[in-house]
């Protein structure tokens, strides 16, 4: 390679030129082994999905065999699926697949105060799953070749390799980041869980391109001084685009950990979109100038963020735009500091138990959406009248009812968006106010088929309950027809006071005039602060009511006895509540009883 002019003309000796070919393009970069790495990590990514997906298809045809075989079994004739045939099964579910990864502690949130909190923490089989892929990749960067004999060439190996990871992860990054996420439907596999891999990777991605910057610099400062890196920075558009999706990176991570990204979330779901711009288009065009063999790479990430935005807007307009008109709202503020939030939808849509959707109310925070899951749907008629020209009544023709969806959500008021929305419709005369709002979704998390068992025991705690309502009503229903192969439910709902009972009352007393209720349906109330001892009244031997905390472990003593079948645990409610009956779950797991654990968590 020829002495570049402006070393040349420097005065610059062959030790210059010789790291100058080392500190930009593919100088020193071994591309063959970079190439093997990356089919290396896509193959082993492949392979982890493959068999993932495989060990799904065989749990959902175990559920599904479940539930045609025990549909039409009584107690006696479901006893083989309520005991354990394996020894080595349950050991998987309670040391790995169900396992927080200390004692107890999963989605209860780290406090350094009162007021702030740094996360949570992974499971055991997440911890393990990020620690592997992070060793992974430190390994494939000091893969190097030690045998070189100059400084500079080891350096340019190393800038080559962290770049490529870099680029490389960003895919999966972004993939993961979206709410169309193909992978959230074909492996069954939580977006909570994904989120959690996206903050990792994201990680890594930018660890990875603080050392790909550093490498250069060292070799830049090496050539001349570091005045002279410095105005290769500001001068040359390669290497200033470097550095500005590097710095967008470092500002993703300064700006992301849990108490800034809690305490400040809409303010910080703006800055992350507007950094991720930055740092791909630095990314991009930092290839683009050098023509570098990872631009297809940045083109699928731009395709991929496309097709998710694309995507989301489709849905948004397909659940709210209709030739009969759009979606209204209306904010009803209740007890206890929360709103029942109900969207009249212009259509009919099919939602399943266990939805969730996100939410936009551009008056209170633009454009900006946030998640709640679907507490009730149901379908309402309304009576079409299409009037002739002529004023004559007889004149008028009636059309077949139309059939419209209504959704309503249950919002705790918290900080932000829940509380203007909750002080805004508190402030109203009637505690009830209508705004312009729209909802995108549904999105489904995809647990383990809760009508192949027998014995359902569904906890919640707070606002928590609004995950198990049509749970419960779908399983009450479909136990009466004969379709699922449960035969008892038991909705545990723990709240502070007995103001809470009148979030979801509509919705409780639809559920308990459902036929076959009272054979299959316990309710157990649990009020943690009651004003006074005559607020806790049982009205009936299966609905019962009692203050104190609910002790998830004395339930399931109570209930597991005279359970049908495999049992169902699941939890939906504040991450402290979570890991209780996650404990209780897991500690009666290896004991003869067929017990499966869901949780529906919103750790974002």
């Amino acid at each position: 390679m020829a002495t570049p002019p402006d070393i040349a003309g420097r005065g610059f000796g062959s030790d210059a030129t010789y790291i100058y070919e080392y500190s930009r393009g593919l100088g020193g970069v071994d591309v063959p082994r970079d190439v093997i790495i990356t089919r290396i990590i896509y193959s082993s990514l492949v392979i982890l999905a493959l068999v993932l997906f495989c060990g799904r298809i065989a749990q959902i045809s175990h559920a599904y065999l479940r539930q045609i075989t025990a549909s039409s079994a009584n107690k006696k004739q479901q006893t083989f699926w309520a005991q354990e045939v394996s020894s080595w099964w349950p050991a998987i579910k309670k040391h790995f697949l169900y396992a927080p990864l200390g004692n107890k502690r999963h989605n209860r949130e780290l406090q350094l105060s009162s007021v702030v909190s740094v996360g949570t923490l992974p499971s055991r089989l997440q911890t393990i799953l990020v620690f592997l892929y992070f060793s992974s990749q430190v390994a494939y960067c000091v893969f190097l070749d030690y045998k070189v004999n100059h400084k500079a060439a080891l350096l340019a190996e190393l800038r080559g390799r962290s770049g490529t990871l870099a680029v490389l992860n960003m895919v999966p990054l972004f993939i993961l980041a979206g709410r169309n996420n193909p992978l959230i439907s074909i492996l069954h596999i939580s977006f909570d869980t994904y989120n959690l891999l996206h903050r990792w990777l994201g990680r890594m991605v930018v660890i990875e391109s603080v050392v790909h910057t550093a490498a250069w610099a060292v070799n830049a400062v090496d050539e001349q001084d570091f005045a002279h890196m410095l105005d290769r920075l500001q001068t040359t558009p390669f290497f200033t685009w470097g550095l500005v999706g590097t710095v967008a990176m470092i500002f993703l991570f300064l700006h992301s950990p849990s108490p800034v990204r809690h305490a400040f979330y809409e303010t910080f779901l703006h800055l992350h979109q507007l950094a991720a711009l930055l740092a791909y288009l630095g990314v991009l065009l930092h290839l683009k100038l050098d023509n570098l063999p990872q631009v297809s790479w940045a083109i699928a990430i731009a395709a991929i963020w496309f097709l998710d935005r694309i995507t989301r807007l489709i849905r948004l307009l397909h659940l709210n735009v209709s030739t009969g008109g759009t979606t209204t709202m209306t904010v009803q503020a209740l007890p206890g500091e929360a709103c029942r939030v109900t969207f009249h939808l212009p259509k009919r849509i099919p939602i399943q138990p266990g939805c969730h959707v996100f939410v936009y109310i551009p008056k209170i925070s633009w454009w900006m959406s946030h998640p709640f899951s679907i507490a009730w749907a149901e379908d309402t008629s309304t009576p079409q009248i299409q009037s002739s020209k002529y004023a004559d009544l007889e004149k008028q023709i009636t059309l077949p009812s139309a059939t419209k969806s209504q959704i309503s959500l249950i919002i705790g008021a918290q900080k932000g968006m829940t509380r203007t929305l909750f002080n805004i419709a508190n402030a109203s005369p009637s505690k009830s106010i209508s705004l312009p709002g729209f909802i995108e979704g549904p999105y489904g998390s995809h647990p383990t088929n809760p009508s192949s068992y027998g014995t359902a025991v569904l906890f919640s705690a707070g606002a928590g309950i609004t995950h198990h309502l049509l749970y419960t009503k779908q399983l009450v229903q479909a136990a009466a027809a004969g379709t699922a192969a449960t035969r008892r439910v038991y909705l545990v709902w723990s709240v502070r006071s007995t103001d809470h009972l009148s979030w979801v009352s509509k919705f409780m007393d639809q559920i308990l005039r459902l036929p076959g209720r009272r054979d299959i349906l316990t309710v157990k109330l649990f009020v943690s602060k009651p004003r006074k001892a005559s607020d806790i009244v049982s009205p009936s031997a299966s609905v019962t009511m009692q203050a104190g905390r609910c002790r998830p472990d004395v339930v399931l003593d109570e209930i597991l006895p005279g359970r049908v079948g495999a049992t169902l645990v699941s939890v939906c409610g504040p991450g402290a509540f979570a890991d209780e009956v996650r404990d209780a779950a897991r500690k009666r797991i290896g004991k003869g009883a067929v017990v499966d654990f869901a949780e529906e968590a919103f750790t974002w």
